[in-house]
């Protein structure tokens, strides 16, 4: 089919509509949607935990910033020893990740300042960022004391911390920051603040990079960590909360009380319903949000096999809406609660081509796998019963 201009025109404008009116109420929903933590006081291993989240909750309990942990202590209720969601996926060095201690900022692969020959992980051991004096970056061993940089959210400014007496490692500078200002510097957009504050580095100081190869049960990308000490990924690859909500890790065999997210489950079929209408992506979002609780998220193939599976060969449309679509702006696949999917999700068919201004449906045959397809085609969809 052949668009004149003018069509093209309308096109670009209704995507814009779209994207916007879908970032606005992301942002809304996800301010306004705390995730429900529970804890269980029965002992088990990690995977028995993880098993029994799944099958009574939704999963094991993920952190994705300060605001969780607040609730995750108040399900806790001062005890401790409680496993979490979080383990180490790869014992492979090639497979960390970098990361910012902010969870809101996202590390972008080359579009970063690294001084030349940087990052080059000597000795495999440099998990952590630091900023030199001419303002380039370096990857540095995690446990040396330097100065540090902190961000306050409030005033919109960095901080320099160089205490001659008493340097931190990176772990606590980042509890210091934390403590009082906001966190440790993030980003390129808090890089430029601070070099347009015209602050003087003594020497090299950390920021707010780091990387492992550690990830939460529920397959978020939350980078958000909260570790007491440093981790033992030789024999202690799972995380468990200890004091003052501050995580340690431990050897996953051992068994401990856990902490599940999500509400308890009742009838786990009875959680989606399938609406056999089409419509576009963005009004089957209006209709789920106005009737039930929203279009579908956060749903793996897993769960689609067990829980909606017979539902989705009932769709009288080749394909099925669920709450999941590309932010542009993110350059990221993010469920309409906020939580993003993972790069190295498998749910997908097939990945490729322009995603920007797409969104995800699962094919009502074959494997109830994702597919990336036109906002504006007309499916069938999955709602979230309240």
């Amino acid at each position: 089919m052949i668009h004149t201009q003018g069509q093209k025109e309308e096109k670009v404008k209704m995507d814009q509509t779209l994207l916007l009116s879908v970032l606005l109420s992301q942002l809304c929903w996800s301010v306004s949607l705390d995730l429900q933590y529970h804890f269980i006081d029965k002992k088990m291993s990690w995977s028995e935990a993880q098993s029994h989240c799944r099958e009574q909750h939704t999963d094991l309990a993920s952190v994705n910033d300060m605001k969780d942990l607040k609730n995750l202590k108040a399900a806790a209720n001062g005890r401790t020893d409680a496993w979490i969601g979080l383990h180490q996926t790869s014992d492979n060095l090639t497979d960390r990740k970098w990361h910012w201690s902010q969870p809101t900022v996202r590390y972008k692969e080359g579009d970063s300042p690294w001084k030349q020959g940087e990052p080059n992980d000597d000795r495999g051991t440099e998990n952590c960022g630091m900023m030199d004096s001419d303002g380039l970056w370096n990857d540095h061993y995690c446990r040396t004391p330097h100065c540090f940089i902190c961000y306050n959210d409030s005033s919109n400014t960095t901080v320099m911390i160089n205490d001659a007496t008493n340097p931190r490692t990176w772990l606590k500078a980042q509890q210091f920051c934390r403590t009082h200002h906001t966190d440790l510097m993030s980003g390129l957009d808090q890089y430029k603040l601070f070099q347009k504050q015209n602050l003087t580095l003594p020497s090299r100081c950390w920021i707010g990079l780091f990387r492992d190869t550690w990830g939460w049960s529920d397959r978020s990308d939350s980078s958000f960590r909260n570790w007491n000490t440093w981790v033992n990924p030789q024999t202690k690859k799972c995380a468990a909360l200890g004091a003052e909500g501050r995580w340690e890790s431990d050897d996953c065999g051992l068994n401990k009380s856990f902490i599940c997210e999500g509400a308890p489950k009742t009838n786990l079929k009875g959680s989606f319903v399938l609406v056999k209408e089409n419509k576009t992506w963005e009004e089957a979002l209006i209709h789920c949000r106005h009737n039930y609780r929203d279009l579908a998220w956060s749903i793996d193939i897993e769960s689609l096999k067990q829980e909606v599976q017979a539902d989705i060969r009932d769709a009288n449309s080749e394909f099925v809406w669920i709450g999941l679509h590309f932010a542009c702006f993110f350059e990221a696949w993010v469920w309409v609660d906020g939580k993003y999917v993972p790069e190295t999700n498998d749910n997908w068919k097939e990945r490729g081509g322009s995603e920007c201004g797409h969104v995800a449906a699962v094919e009502r045959g074959g494997d109830k796998k994702w597919v990336k397809k036109n906002f504006m085609d007309k499916y069938n969809f999955i709602c979230m019963r309240r």
